[in-house]
């Protein structure tokens, strides 16, 4: 079922009900060594060089967001490191990942089946990227593995062992937060829905968010009240599979917005018939996206 409806307050909003499995994945190229220059190797007392632009097996090597990392770091003695729970849909019962918080500062946590969880926000130390650069410092932390160094500078040992991991992500001069609203269609042909919308200028990613019509009707469209979730944050795609089941007679709503390291774009469609901005009134809902 699917229907466009206008709520006094909002613009027309896609709804569905669907019931299928939610599917989710990262398929975007690494974005480390982007000089070919060698610049990809982190280095472990305890297991020896760590390559975040493998080619072994063609897989992807890292990929550097301004809100999270995903994709693989490859160990001869550690196996595949993986950054996020998104590389293999693993999200339903094991949610981890490596996060930045747009400003090369990274958090959370890797996983490698050989030697278990690696910590790259840890309280003694801690993986930072230069915004300016992209040049990578800093240590993170296995419990099996022990330390591993992202820079030689770390240990002013860049005279005799040249080594670090550089991005081709930066965030300086930060860019402006991106504008316009993006076309948002929702295809449930297939059992599935399927969310798809357009590109906006500027945007490196996509917040999603949801809620139910039937609130928007009984409040007179309040999103602070009516805003249930965040579906995704700084989704690098454009398209997102969901499945919910809302009650007999209800429906779904989503809005979309983009997102760069410079900031967040708007929900607002910047159209008369939207009315107030829904922007403030998500994030008062306490479920907006990060």
């Amino acid at each position: 079922m699917r229907e466009n409806k206008r709520i006094r307050g909002a613009p027309p909003l896609a709804l569905a009900v669907f019931f299928a499995a939610v599917s989710s994945t990262l398929t975007a190229a690494d974005n480390i060594d982007p000089g070919n220059n060698g610049l990809r190797y982190a280095y472990a007392e305890n297991v020896g060089w760590l390559n975040a632009k493998p080619t072994v097996g063609g897989d992807p090597g890292v990929q550097v967001g301004d809100s999270e990392l995903s994709g693989w770091i490859w160990g001869e003695n550690t196996g595949w490191i993986s950054l996020s729970c998104k590389n293999d849909l693993s999200c339903g019962t094991a949610n981890y990942g490596v996060r930045n918080d747009g400003h090369g500062v990274l958090s959370g946590y890797a996983w490698a089946e050989n030697v278990g969880w690696v910590n790259f926000g840890p309280s003694t130390s801690g993986v930072t990227i230069d915004p300016a650069t992209g040049d990578f410092s800093g240590y993170a932390w296995g419990e099996n593995i022990g330390w591993i160094s992202f820079n030689c500078a770390n240990t002013a040992s860049c005279a005799t062992t040249a080594y670090k991991v550089r991005t081709g992500w930066m965030c300086d001069p930060a860019p402006a937060a991106p504008t316009g609203a993006p076309s948002l269609n929702v295809d449930t042909s297939r059992g599935d829905a399927k969310l798809s919308w357009g590109t906006v200028s500027g945007a490196t990613g996509y917040d999603i968010v949801r809620g139910t019509l039937g609130c928007l009707r009984s409040s007179g469209g309040d999103f602070t009240a009516c805003t249930e979730e965040c579906l995704d944050n700084n989704r690098t795609t454009t398209s997102l599979l969901y499945t919910g089941t809302p009650a007999t007679g209800d429906g779904y709503w989503f809005l979309v917005r983009g997102q760069n390291c410079g900031g967040s774009g708007s929900y607002d469609e910047g159209v008369p018939a939207q009315g107030a901005s829904r922007d403030a009134r998500i994030v008062a809902s306490g479920h907006d996206c990060p």
